[in-house]
Order: structure tokens, then sequence, then C-alpha cells
């Protein structure tokens, strides 16, 4: 377990270092691309150790955690999703090929009938004032 901690946090420090990066305390969005980047090459529940990893090096240099992060979790559960399979639509959000396309509605069609339309003779927000003297 240790030995494969350390790994995480030494391929993230090279990882850093080859895109000059600080490694510690590294930004939350540095954390979350290093994970992208490590999307193609390793199981999402790998990469939830990685950053776990990266997390205590964070916590025993005394520097906030930065798994903890909002963008750093949006993008592990992104990670999950798409290795699961998560289906990026859903069936229904298709129409079926033989069923025609709906009919367009004119907004004009639609619109009620009113009276005739009159421009008023001065703006709304003006005020009249007495002229400067």
């Amino acid at each position: 377990m240790f030995r494969r901690a350390e790994r995480a946090w030494t391929d993230f420090a090279e990882w850093c270092r080859g895109r000059g990066l600080k490694a510690l305390p590294a930004h939350p969005w540095t954390v979350a691309v290093f994970a992208r980047w490590c999307e193609p090459r390793l199981p999402a529940v790998q990469i939830a150790r990685n950053l776990k990893a990266i997390a205590r090096v964070h916590l025993l240099a005394g520097h906030p955690v930065p798994d903890r992060h909002p963008t750093v979790r949006r993008t592990l559960r992104a990670i999950e999703a798409r290795q699961a399979g998560a289906a990026l639509f859903r069936a229904e959000d298709f129409i079926p090929s033989d069923t025609p396309p709906p009919k367009r509605r004119s907004a004009v069609a639609e619109a009620p009938r009113r009276g005739r339309l009159v421009m008023p003779s001065r703006p709304k927000l003006t005020s009249r004032r007495p002229p400067r003297a």
C-alpha cells in the first residue's frame, strides 16, 4: 500500500514538473487535470486512490488537501461515470426516424391580437423639468 501511494505521488510530481506546475501545494485545477490525464491509462478506482495519496502528502506537509475541492470531486465523478459506461443521452431524447418532425409554429400566429399599437409622445422615464434660467 505504501509503495503504491509513494508511486502515485512520484508520478504526480513528475507530471507537474514536466508541465511547469507546482506539485506542493497543488492547485485543485492541477489535480483535476492530472486525474483527466490518468483517465485513459487507469481505472477510476485507481485514479481515486492516487488522488487520496496526493491529498495525504499535502496533509502531512500542512497544506489544504486538494481532493476535497468541488472541481476535483466533479472531475472524479465524471471519470467514474464515463468508465462505468454511462450514456451521454437517454433513449427518450431521440425522436424515432419513422415519426415526422414536429410542425413549427409561428410566434406571430400564436400571439393574441390586440388593438392598434400607438407610440407614446414622450418616453416613460423622463420628467418635465422647468427650463433653466
